[in-house]
This record gives C-alpha cells, sequence and structure tokens, in this order.
C-alpha cells in the first residue's frame, strides 16, 4: 500500500479517534470544568434546603440517554444523601426504577435507612397517579418497589402527600416529564421544580429557567462534571474524564477535517502545476 493511501485511508481517523477517546477515559484524566450558572443554581437550591425536607426524584429517561442523564442522577442523589432531607424516588418511564436501582448501587448512603430516609415508589403509569399522589401517596402506590405497604413506612407516615415536598428534580428525556410537575405541582402548590436534561432538550427547558419556573438545570454530561467539582467527589460517575474524551474527540475532529482540505488544495495545486 502507498504511502498516500495509507494517510487517506478512514480506518486510520476511525483508529485515532478510538485513541482519543479511549486514553482519558482509562486514564481518569481530568480537566477544570468552569461551573455554568443552571448548575449551581440547582446545588445552591439544595444545599439551602431545611433539615428534613423532601425531596422527589422521578427517573424519567430511558437507557438510550443514559449517557447524559446518568453521572448526573448519580452526583445529584449523593449530594442528597449528604444532607439531612428525605428522599422519594418515582419514575414515569419504565426503565426508571431498573435506573434508581442502578444509581444507589452506584452511591455511598452513610448512614440513610431505607423507608426512613429514603423511599422507592417505583413507576407512575399515568397522569392521574401524578395528580394524586399529590393529594395521597399510599393511595396511588399502595406498595413501594421492594414489595412494602408504602402506608407502614415512616417516611410515607411523615410526608403521606406528594405536596408536602421541598423538592421535585426529574432527570428527563422529554415527555412525560418536566411539563407533568410544572403542571400539576410547582402550578397549584408552588413546589420547586428543577431538570435535568438532554443536551437538546435543553434549549427549551431554558424558558422556564429564566422566567423561574424551575430553580436551574442540569444541561447533559457536562453538568455532572460540573457537579462532581461542586460537591467535591471527583470521578463519583465518570462525567469529568468522559468529558475530557469529547472535547479530545472534537478536537481532533477539527484537526482531521483542516488536515484533509490542506492536503487535498496542495495535490490539487501540483496536479495543476504538472499539467502545465
Amino acid at each position: 500500500m502507498s504511502k498516500r493511501s495509507i494517510i487517506s485511508d478512514p480506518r486510520l481517523v476511525y483508529a485515532l479517534l478510538a485513541l482519543v477517546v479511549t486514553v482519558p477515559i482509562l486514564s481518569h484524566a481530568v480537566l477544570p470544568v468552569p461551573v455554568s450558572a443552571t448548575t449551581r443554581a440547582v446545588f445552591d437550591f439544595i444545599n439551602r434546603l431545611p433539615a428534613n425536607s423532601l425531596v422527589v426524584l422521578s427517573f424519567d429517561y430511558s437507557t438510550s440517554t443514559v449517557p447524559e442523564l446518568h453521572p448526573q442522577a448519580i452526583v445529584v442523589t449523593q449530594h442528597l444523601f449528604t444532607r439531612p432531607v428525605k428522599i422519594m424516588f418515582v419514575a414515569q418511564w419504565t426503565d426508571g426504577p431498573a435506573l434508581t436501582d442502578a444509581v444507589l448501587d452506584a452511591i455511598e448512603k452513610g448512614n440513610k435507612k431505607y423507608g426512613v430516609d429514603y423511599v422507592m415508589l417505583g413507576w407512575i403509569p399515568n397522569i392521574a397517579t401524578v395528580i394524586g399522589m399529590t393529594a395521597n401517596i399510599a393511595q396511588f402506590f399502595p406498595v413501594d418497589t421492594l414489595g412494602n405497604p408504602t402506608a407502614s413506612l415512616p417516611l410515607i407516615k411523615e410526608f403521606p402527600a406528594g405536596k408536602k415536598a421541598s423538592l421535585v428534580i426529574t432527570f428527563a428525556t422529554g415527555e412525560p416529564g418536566l411539563n407533568d410537575y410544572l403542571q400539576f405541582w410547582q402550578a397549584p402548590f408552588n413546589i420547586p421544580v428543577a431538570v435535568g436534561s438532554t443536551a437538546s432538550a435543553a434549549p427549551g427547558y431554558l424558558p422556564f429557567y429564566n422566567s423561574h419556573q424551575i430553580v436551574g438545570i442540569l444541561i447533559s454530561l457536562r453538568a455532572a462534571a460540573e457537579y462532581e467539582i461542586l460537591i467535591g467527589r471527583i470521578g463519583l460517575s465518570g462525567a469529568i474524564p468522559a468529558m475530557v474524551a469529547l472535547s479530545a474527540s472534537h478536537a481532533m475532529i477539527v484537526i482531521v477535517v483542516v488536515a484533509a482540505n490542506v492536503l487535498f488544495l496542495l495535490r490539487r495545486r501540483k496536479t495543476a502545476g504538472d499539467s502545465t
């Protein structure tokens, strides 16, 4: 194979791309990530919550968006488990309960006790449940995901209605997701709501943030990296090495495109010179 053929072989580009992606992840590379205002707003709000507040975490995404939203869910859940608050896990998407289990397996629970400090209620099957649980949780969730009668759990006895929540965070791929909580929780009961968003959906959520209808937005993988820095748990979700890999891959693509165009122009000039 000629030198020209090797340089123009697309397999070389794929090999380089694999290299720049895997090396930062395997080496746990760390680069500084400036913290955005929308991420800090969520962090600061959680830090200001009074002791014994109820926080509802809604896992409203599927496995297809795990790379963007799952690291967010890990770092936010870890932050909440270091705060003196109660946590209720629900999900408007059917993948949500399994993703909740994965998040809880990835964090340090400290001295939090199941049933007392946190509960997993599972999948919300319809909009009637979203509305109804604001008034009576046990009626719409007779048992939790572990099979325990919810009415017997100390946390549910303390917070029998969702309208007593001090914050709802939905990690949302789309709908159902943020709009349901804005319409049926935030609007009638003035419950603060935050959203963990994919990069493509974030622009649609910004008007809610600018109008103060939501307290903050976690935008894609970057927000998880920022949040790791805020809570001082670098490496918890793998977001920072992934961001390094993402940045390196983008830089490599730019370099390859520029180099390819330079080589094309040089070859065209040489061809034009040879023809004369």
